[in-house]
């Protein structure tokens, strides 16, 4: 599987990200694959 590094995030996205983790019971990188996977998907065309 393919990895990702993301530089210059702002503190206040990743807060952001930690606090949706938190109550989706999802480590920070299982909420950023799923939010990024729901992104994308929503973006591709027929």
């Amino acid at each position: 599987m393919a990895s990702i590094t993301i530089r210059n995030l702002d503190d206040e996205i990743k807060d952001l990200l930690r606090r949706l983790a938190a109550e989706n019971d999802r480590s920070m990188e299982e909420q950023a694959r799923v939010m990024l996977r729901a992104s994308v998907e929503g973006q591709v065309g027929p």
